[in-house]
Formats: structure tokens, sequence, C-alpha cells
């Protein structure tokens, strides 16, 4: 017999664009009250390695292991330092920190008044964009790196339904006409969320969970052959919608023969995997009569019982192992 088809989860990969500092600064305005002092001409500068760095040992003129792909943090300490240095000293420490080509350097709880004119000329005068805010280097440092991360991140779109199904995010994913968006909409109208439907945008966070939402114009839209466009939130509320959701299970919705093998106690787990993360599948057979959003709903609530370690199979095997054991004890 043939087995049910695995064929595998079609992604389309959306590669990050080059990070410049002219895109970091403008992803950081609004949360870190970025300003640009110097150095206009570099924003164009591409950021080789989306980290924040200390110079550190830097200002004191060591540049052996000197992080320079990197943008360059400056915070109470360092300019503390460089405020010890006469005037030829710090001019010289800020000429040859721009002369290794940094993307750019970020003052934190810096005032105008207090920086050296002479490092506004040189930055200008070498493209080289210099950045204040009046926020301390640990906010800076946590909410930077955090932004980094969300410019630079890969992302993909695949053609499915994400649902948010009693706190499981499930993608219901199939050949068109499979029904997805149908089951998508009955377990809306059974009080679980809609993420997005036909097209979902997944990327990973910062902590390495995998997530998904909707194009921006598509959120809380649905569309049902024979019904045409749905807005959700009209028809069953504003809770029927979520901007996001983690995606955590995938249901394939499959049609079968009848020479296809079909999974029947579920001891095999499958996984796919999307943007380097494993993600639990499960692929069903789609056949007339069959309540998909019932058998949608026990997927998502078998997948939190396995998460917690309670396997249905495991503790049939178990019980079956104890039951011909005991019946060998008894003949013996």
């Amino acid at each position: 017999m043939a087995l049910l088809d695995p064929r595998p989860l079609t992604i389309s990969t959306v590669p990050a664009a080059s990070l410049t500092v002219g895109r970091f600064l403008h992803a950081a305005l609004e949360p870190l009250g970025l300003e640009l002092l110097a150095g206009k001409n570099g924003l164009r500068r591409v950021i080789l390695e989306p980290v924040l760095h200390r110079p550190g040992l830097a200002l004191t003129g060591f540049y052996e292991y000197f992080a320079w792909r990197q943008m360059q943090l400056f915070g109470r300490s360092e300019m503390t330092y460089l405020r010890t240095l006469d005037g030829d000293c710090r001019r010289a420490r800020w000429q040859a920190l721009l002369q290794h080509d940094v993307p750019c350097i970020i003052l934190c709880t810096a005032e105008k008044e207090s920086l050296d004119g002479e490092l506004l000329a040189m930055a200008d005068q070498m493209a080289v964009p210099v950045l204040a805010t009046r926020q301390k280097s640990f906010a800076v440092f946590r909410v930077g790196s955090l932004l980094l991360h969300e410019l630079t991140t890969p992302r993909a779109t695949v053609h499915g339904s994400l649902v948010d199904v009693r706190g499981v995010g499930v993608l219901l994913e199939g050949p068109p006409g499979i029904g997805k968006s149908e089951t998508a909409l009955g377990l809306v109208r059974h009080g679980c969320a809609l993420i997005a439907d036909d097209i979902t945008r997944l990327w990973v966070d910062a902590h390495g969970s995998l997530w998904g939402t909707a194009p921006d114009h598509m959120r809380g839209f649905m569309e049902i052959r024979g019904l045409g466009l749905l807005h959700i939130p009209t028809l069953f509320g504003i809770s029927a919608v979520r901007p996001e959701s983690r995606l955590e299970l995938i249901v394939s919705l499959r049609r079968c023969g009848p020479d296809d093998d079909i999974d029947r106690v579920g001891s095999d787990v499958k996984t796919c995997e999307v943007l380097g993360h494993p993600v639990q599948r499960l692929l069903i057979p789609v056949a007339a009569g069959r309540d998909f959003v019932n058998v949608v709903e026990t997927a998502a609530a078998t997948y939190k019982m396995r998460s917690s370690g309670i396997d249905a199979a495991a503790i049939l095997d178990e019980q079956l192992i104890s039951h011909y054991q005991s019946v060998e004890q008894q003949h013996e």
C-alpha cells in the first residue's frame, strides 16, 4: 500500500535585505529617540555584523581584534573616559576610531553641547553617522539588539491558514480547494482566533520561537468559495482575530485513496523544518463526512498533551506489553 502523500511543505523564503544605518535609524526613531548629529552621507553604510559593541579598549589605542563591523555604542563610562584626555589626544582617538570604517557611532545620554565639534566635523568629512539618544546605554543595548534581530531575521511565506486553537498556533495547509479556509472558519465559530487566511508570513523572534501573521492588507479577512470575502471581526467580534501567533503545529490536509496507508496509532510523530526550526506535522486524510473542525481541535489538544509528556500511543503500548507479560506468566 502507498503511504499518504508526505510531500514537503512549500515555503517561500524572503531573504533579509542588507541592513543599512539609515534603516536602523528609521526603525529606532520611536523606541530609542535617536537623532542624527553628523555623517548624513553615510546613512547607506551597511552594518556587516548587526550587533551593538562597546569600544572599550579601542579608546585606549588598542585595536587588535577590534569589532569594526559592528555599531559602536558609547555610554557614560566611555564618554567620561574621553573627557579625561587632553583635547589633542581625544581628537586622535576619535579619528582613529572613524578611520576603522565603523558603520556608525551611537552616543547615549549625550548632550550636543558636551560633544567636541571636531568629532562631528570629522564624522561629516568621513561620512560616518553619529547618532545620539538621551536614553541610558543598557536600555539602548537591550532595545537596539531586539531591533537588529527583527531587521535581519529571515522571513518566509506559506500558503495556508493560521489559527490560534486553544492557545496552540495551528497552520492548515494543503492543495487548493481542499477545505483549509472552511476548516479555519469552523474553528473561529468554535471560539478560536484567526491569525491569517490563505497566506501566512513567518519569522523567528529573538528567543528562537517561530511566529506567523497575515499580510497587513489581508488581516481579519477570509475568502470562502461561494461566499466571497468575509470580515471576521464584523461577523464574530474582535476577539475572533489576533495579529500574530506562534506556529507550533502544522496540519496538512490531503486527499487519500483506498490503497493509502494511513497512520491509525499516532506513534510516529513527523516534523518538517521551517526557517531552520522543526515543527510537528500531522497528515490528515480528507474524506466525505469527516468533521475536520473537531479533528483539528483534538489535534491541538493532543499536541498540548504530548508537550506535557503524555503520549496515548506510548501508554497503550505499555499496557499491551504489561498484559502479554501477565498472560505469559499465567501459562508458565
